[in-house]
């Protein structure tokens, strides 16, 4: 699997050989300006992937979507673009909604019981105060907050999801959630294949995913100058 970092690298050669006019920053050390949303961890798997692409003439929707779609690499597929406004905040600038697949092997030995009650009590909290540590400093963090549903969806094999909030605050993390919501020491239990199922971003008062049709609302911007993919 690609980490988060290897994906970027891909995303930004796949964008060079799509002849694209993209905006580079100034420096000796010129970079593609993309921003992408909240990163997956080592070994996550990801059903999609956003990504804001600064551009540096219009043209026709479609025809960057063909040049994306005839250029892909191996194992990256295009889904779909949209135009937006240059004042629209950055991925990782913006509220998210996140959900969480999380599947165990057929045979692991997790009593499906403990963890519906451990999840239920997690939910009924008001808030639940955790340490995190850094390198410089540790702080208490309400991760209650954070954590919008929780259930289990099948039992054979195991499989639950989680839907998550973030902000510019933070978000739960991985490592918390098989802790504290489901009841799991990490050193000890089988751990799950952990999948982010979809990326709900704050558009208009209301939380879509970008690639849905209420996304093509948005109305196109043609700036004299750089332009959003």
């Amino acid at each position: 699997m690609l980490s988060h970092h290897e994906v970027q690298a891909a995303l930004v050669r796949w964008l060079r050989r799509s002849n694209l006019p993209l905006v580079y920053s100034e420096g000796f050390n010129q970079r593609v300006r993309i921003e992408t949303g909240i990163p997956t961890g080592v070994g996550m798997v990801s059903l999609q992937e956003y990504v804001d692409v600064l551009l540096d003439a219009y043209s026709p929707l479609a025809d960057r979507a063909n040049a994306l779609e005839r250029t892909a690499p191996p194992g990256l597929r295009f889904l779909a673009a949209v135009d937006i406004p240059l004042t629209a905040p950055s991925l990782m600038g913006q509220p998210m909604i996140l959900r969480y697949e999380y599947t165990w092997e057929h045979r692991a030995d997790i009593d499906a019981e403990q963890m519906k009650a451990r999840m239920t009590s997690f939910l009924a909290l008001p808030m639940l105060m955790v340490e995190r540590e850094n390198s410089k400093s540790r702080a208490p963090k309400d991760i209650r907050k954070y954590v919008l549903t929780a259930q289990i969806s099948t039992r054979t094999p195991l499989r639950t999801h989680v839907g998550v909030f973030f902000d510019q605050s933070g978000t739960i993390r991985m490592d918390e959630v098989i802790k504290y919501i489901f009841g799991l020491d990490a050193k000890v239990a089988p751990m799950p294949i952990i999948t982010r199922q979809s990326v709900l971003l704050d558009m208009s008062d209301a939380f879509i995913d970008p690639m849905d049709v209420a996304a093509q609302a948005v109305p196109p911007h043609r700036p004299k100058s750089n332009h959003h993919d």
